[in-house]
């Protein structure tokens, strides 16, 4: 083979296709979805932040009336009047995202989505399964668009930034690609706010020097960069060349489960159930995977939308529904400190560890309700408990998870006038 075609074969093998997903206004457009009568209509997504209220997210018909996303509540109603303010729905938002990490689980091996309608995802060498890297990426879409009815502007490029870029000039819709070496020619003559970690500060000295685009910024040497912007001078005109190095950095693996309510709740027996039953959920799926959990984090969502977040890492590594229950409840006890009432809790078990690496793990070094050695919780009654579990599991996989369950969760279920207090149990990781 020729030696130029050996250089040529050897840079397309170390070529990357990153994709973006750019979902504007992501969740408004999912709180839309929630509420017909919100389609096409000018609303905001309420937040607080520093004492303020503020539009934390806004639909597409209030952004064509010149709501900006992050502007004060009363500014943004003094333009539209009767403007409709929307409470913030974690539960549906969580949800939403889950289905779009299904999706593009099926084509990326790895992926990276903030939560918030940004998702970068690493499509290198699957050109085979899928096709080119644009014809991957549309049929992601397209998939996304048919399971949540929500459309996103879509990049295909070599790294991060320049897709980052690419979807924002396309946005709230469409598809684009910028070709391996074309990064410096389509960046050049972009808009330079397009640019990626231009923050208050940086953009009023950008406004000094007169840089419009992008490509001004990119012909910086590196004695004007530092001597413009300082030490971040250099990276930042490396990134309007559009050079960067980082990866797609995936989320870390975790078990979690949600309990949604039929009606917003304060009676603590309630809510202690659900926290069992969750805790079970999770830990069945836990167990079948041969893991251990050393980190519970527990989210609550009162019925006003604010998110109360608890997390513990754990002295030793949690196996049983015992265990992770106990954590979880004395997180709970931490954590919920508001006298409203609850919609939602959910439940995730992280910083997993493989059972198969840990033969010891059932030696009870600590005790989990105590946090004391031995002398409260005596090999003898730990092993009862890890059979009892065997057990309890075996018939749960065979017969269903709600065949074997704790007293307490009965109790929630059935508390009260109506029964079923706990709408349902709902597997999110």
């Amino acid at each position: 083979m020729p030696k130029a075609s050996k250089n040529y074969c050897l840079q397309m093998k170390n070529e990357k296709n990153i994709g973006h997903f750019n979902i504007t206004g992501f969740r408004a457009a999912v709180t839309a979805l929630k509420n017909e009568a919100l389609r096409g209509r000018p609303f905001v997504i309420a937040g607080r932040t520093g004492g303020q209220d503020i539009a934390a997210d806004i639909s597409p018909a209030a952004a064509m009336e010149g709501i900006k996303k992050g502007m004060a509540l009363a500014q943004a109603q003094r333009l539209v009047k009767d403007l409709i303010v929307a409470a913030p729905d974690p539960a549906h938002f969580l949800e939403a995202n889950k289905v779009l990490d299904k999706v593009i689980s099926r084509y990326a091996p790895v992926w990276q989505n903030d939560g918030a309608g940004n998702i970068y995802f690493d499509i290198t060498g699957t050109r085979r399964l899928f096709g080119s890297a644009p014809d991957c990426v549309c049929r992601i879409q397209n998939e996304i668009l048919e399971k949540i009815k929500i459309d996103a502007a879509a990049a295909t490029g070599t790294n991060k930034l320049v897709c980052k870029v690419a979807s924002r000039t396309i946005r709230p819709e469409g598809l684009i690609e910028v070709s391996p070496g074309d990064e410096a020619a389509f960046l050049s003559h972009q808009d330079i706010t397009l640019l990626p970690g231009l923050g208050p500060s940086l953009m009023k000295t950008i406004r000094v020097t007169g840089f419009y685009e992008i490509g001004e910024l990119a012909a910086l040497s590196d004695n004007e960069a530092l001597s413009l912007f300082g030490k971040k001078g250099p990276v930042l005109r490396d990134s309007a060349r559009g050079i960067d190095n980082s990866s797609v950095a995936p989320g870390k693996r975790t078990f979690e489960s949600r309990a949604d309510f039929c009606e917003d709740v304060t009676d603590e027996m309630i809510i202690r159930g659900s926290i069992t039953s969750l805790a079970e959920h999770s830990g069945l799926e836990m167990r079948k995977e041969k893991s251990g959990a050393t980190e519970i984090c527990l989210n609550v969502f009162y019925s006003d939308g604010v998110k109360a977040e608890g997390r513990e890492k754990l002295r030793r590594l949690c196996i049983l529904d015992r265990d992770i229950a106990l954590a979880a409840e004395k997180i709970y006890k931490k954590t919920v400190v508001r006298r409203i009432r609850i919609r939602t809790v959910s439940l995730s078990l992280e910083g997993l560890v493989p059972l198969d690496f840990q033969p010891d793990l059932f030696e009870p070094f600590v005790c989990a309700e105590s946090g004391r050695s031995n002398e409260c919780c005596p090999l003898e009654t730990e092993i009862k408990n890890r059979k009892l579990q065997e057990a309890a599991d075996k018939i749960k996989n065979r017969y269903g998870t709600g065949k074997v369950t704790r007293g307490i969760v009965l109790a929630a279920a059935f508390a009260g006038k109506k029964p079923n207090n706990i709408l349902c149990i709902q597997d999110l990781g």
